[in-house]
């Protein structure tokens, strides 16, 4: 009985072991430098990281965020009438301000998302700033990020289309989003009420209701 223990301790030891090995393989591929196995892998380890195990480096960033992120959204319906944009952020902003001991989370659904469409490996980033300082041709976007950015789309429209009022009588064929970024006004800034940041907006293309569900 005692061999046998030490056999299937053993066994535990060593499954635990590579199991172990390949979390932390994972990890520290998705947070390594562009490659060709990071981008031939990429879906793989997006897939067993997500959601649970994501990992980036925002936790030791110096700059915190000087922006103010959210998404309208609107529907197509049969008839081929659009409805107006709706605010599918501020309500839950509001509702985490109402509720300070133990507030909503549902707003993170939102901005954590918007953060992936404009992320990118820190390699890249870094080409693509030093090519517009230069005025030379920069990096095309590459096959991961558009994936990303495409997996974003689809997650943010579905996610519209469940909270937003009933529209088209609860039967809308097509679901666009408006991403809008506020740029608050600069730290130098802090003292003139008067300061206004800039607002850039970014239509993404119409998604089928279908698609969604």
């Amino acid at each position: 009985m005692t061999h046998q223990h030490r056999k299937v301790q053993r066994a535990a030891l060593l499954l635990g072991a590579a199991l172990l090995g390949m979390h932390f393989l994972m990890a520290a591929l998705s947070q390594a430098p562009l490659s060709p196995a990071k981008v031939k892998y990429y879906g793989v380890v997006d897939s067993y990281l997500g959601p649970y195990f994501a990992q980036n480096w925002k936790l030791f960033a110096p700059d915190p965020l000087s922006d103010d992120r959210g998404i309208l959204a609107r529907a197509k319906c049969a008839d081929g009438t659009m409805t107006e944009y709706f605010d599918v952020t501020t309500p839950y902003v509001k509702e985490v301000h109402s509720t300070r001991f133990f507030p909503s989370r549902m707003s993170r659904v939102v901005t954590g998302t918007l953060q992936q469409l404009g992320e990118s490996d820190e390699a890249v980033r870094r080409v693509r700033e030093n090519a517009e300082k230069d005025e030379s041709p920069t990096v095309p976007v590459l096959p991961y990020e558009r994936a990303k950015q495409d997996e974003s789309v689809i997650f943010l429209s579905r996610y519209s289309m469940d909270h937003m009022p009933v529209v088209c009588n609860g039967n809308p064929q097509k679901i666009q989003i408006r991403m809008y970024i506020h740029e608050l006004p600069p730290w130098s800034q802090r003292n003139n009420a008067s300061a206004e940041g800039k607002v850039k907006v970014k239509d993404f293309a119409w998604k089928e209701v279908t698609e969604l569900r």
